[in-house]
């Protein structure tokens, strides 16, 4: 799905707007638009010639349709519409000293799933802001593993189009969801961009936002990556977290990461109930700033109906 659309259409309806979530998507392989040193914000450039304009078709604030993304990267829809499409759930725990993330970075590289990563390197906490830097092996990646998602606060995806200039492939990144809702539209789009040379996607579960676009985001969970990594349900003061895996690269990956004795299944049938207690009442909270409170408009969400039931009943 192509938009006409283009740089001046995506400033109007979601920068001026307040939609934007500086994620870097419009910018990632974009020379119409750049993002701002100080604040991540992004901004055009130039005027731009293209009637279809790929910033305004890979940014995730403009138009989302969940359905045909997933039909396009697991070749089916979700039936669970608080988590997403996913093949398991489960527990782990850290088998050293090492962070859960950290260990799935360096079974993702031992696997040969990956060969780079795109990680974030906070630059600013008022606000958040955070730039892309691109690593080419474990040993590197350890200083950049956020601890928390505002540690992601920042223009991400245009580190796979840093890496894609710098002619790597199989590149992997850590991400927020919202970050991962624009890779995806990329990926799936008619566009030539280079962004297939991205090999693994792990999303870091959003617990809330710093900025004013992020009270109209309703994926917390990391729907569009192939591991989401999610502290939230998991007991509190563990150490523990759960993976969803969504793909077969996000399990192959999980298999080495256990295989390796870097990761520990601590329950391979965990309750959901607090993850989903969370993540719904997110959910619900932002349907309504999207919506409206007379549930006519839906600003750039494309949902179906029957989508929308169990969160507003």
């Amino acid at each position: 799905m192509k938009v006409e659309k283009s740089s001046q259409d995506l400033e109007n309806e979601v920068i001026f707007a307040g939609l934007c979530i500086h994620c870097g998507s419009c910018n990632a392989f974009c020379p119409h638009m750049d993002f701002s040193q100080e604040n991540g914000e992004a901004y055009v450039v130039d005027e731009c010639a293209e009637t279809i304009g790929l910033c305004y078709n890979a940014c995730p604030r403009t138009f989302l349709p969940v359905s045909d993304i997933e039909q396009k990267l697991f070749g089916q829809t979700r039936v669970d519409l608080g988590v997403g499409v996913y093949k398991d759930i489960v527990q782990v725990k850290s088998k050293n000293k090492d962070s859960i993330l950290y260990n799935l970075v360096a079974a993702a590289f031992d696997s040969g799933v990956v060969k780079h990563f795109v990680l974030s390197e906070p630059k600013s906490k008022k606000p958040p802001v955070a730039f892309p830097v691109v690593v080419d092996n474990k040993k590197d990646a350890k200083k950049y593993i956020p601890e928390k998602t505002m540690d992601n606060a920042g223009p991400l995806i245009t580190g796979i189009g840093k890496a894609y200039l710098e002619r790597k492939k199989d590149i992997g990144i850590i991400a927020n969801p919202c970050h991962l809702q624009g890779l995806a539209k990329i990926l799936v789009s008619d566009f030539n961009t280079g962004a297939e040379r991205t090999s693994l996607k792990i999303a870091f579960a959003c617990s809330s936002g710093g900025m004013t676009g992020c009270s109209y985001c309703t994926d917390f969970s990391g729907e569009f990556s192939d591991i989401s990594y999610s502290p939230w349900g998991a007991p509190k003061g563990s150490g523990e977290a759960f993976l969803i895996i969504r793909t077969d690269v996000g399990q192959k990956v999980l298999d080495e990461a256990v295989k390796g004795k870097l990761l520990e299944i601590t329950n391979k049938e965990p309750d959901l109930s607090e993850m989903k207690k969370f993540l719904n009442k997110k959910k619900r909270k932002n349907f309504l700033n999207l919506l409206g409170r007379d549930l006519v408009t839906a600003k750039y969400l494309k949902l179906n109906v029957d989508e929308l039931k169990d969160i507003l009943e």
